[in-house]
């Protein structure tokens, strides 16, 4: 019986796009917050249900030189190999890692389980030992950011419906809109039937005038 293999590519696991040795320990954690209001009978329990944001907490690891196949010709000799500057390495990871931080824009974490996309960093911390001091091993932590898409629209102002007024309004009738002599009983007459029908108490001749000028009506 012929046994079966199937090849696949693995996904290098990543923080925004920066290649990770191996990560030591993955904690996902995905969570709901429940209110406190109480949910009445045959009501949407969902209603009362918020989803929080997902966090990540990770240990990882960035040796003093990459793990890689050796392509081409056996050497002959180890020296033959070229050996990469192991400072170089882990000062290079160090600062990427801490300009991802400091940029605060979201990154994708590409993990074992998943990849998990608007991830901010909320903290990186580095703890070195004399064991471990050519190398760069880090704790990482993230928390995700929600981006909705704002929508806009249009409103047209209609008129208002019949017999509505807008607040703030009235009808100013003929007042001001045609010359007409200050003297005359039609003048005081037409004045008088536009504050009744727009509510306002009469003016005496002399306070039409006054109005009239503070408002730049001809007369």
């Amino acid at each position: 019986m012929g046994i079966v293999t199937f090849t696949y590519q693995k996904t290098p696991k990543s923080i925004g796009g920066f290649e990770i040795d191996a990560f030591l320990s993955e904690h996902i954690s995905h969570s709901n917050t429940v209110t406190d209001i109480p949910v009445e009978d045959g009501s949407n329990a969902n209603d009362h249900v918020v989803g929080n944001s997902d966090e990540i907490q990770v240990k990882a690891f960035i040796g003093k030189t990459q793990v890689a196949t050796w392509e081409g010709n056996i050497p002959e000799s180890p020296d033959e190999i070229p050996v990469e500057d192991a400072k170089a390495r882990i000062k290079q990871a160090y600062y990427e890692l801490l300009r991802l931080m400091k940029i605060k824009q979201p990154v994708d974490v590409v993990l074992g389980l998943a990849t998990f996309s608007n991830m901010i960093i909320t903290t990186f911390d580095i703890d070195r030992e004399a064991a471990t001091g050519a190398d760069l091993p880090f704790d990482m932590a993230f928390k995700q950011i929600r981006i909705i898409k704002s929508e806009t629209t249009t409103i047209t102002a209609n008129s208002s419906p019949a017999g509505d007024q807008t607040a703030g309004t009235v009808n100013m009738g003929t007042a001001g809109t045609k010359k007409v002599d200050p003297k005359s009983n039609k003048m005081q007459a037409e004045w008088k039937q536009a504050g009744e029908m727009s509510g306002w108490s009469y003016p005496t001749r002399d306070e039409y005038l006054e109005v009239c000028k503070r408002n730049g009506w001809v007369p």
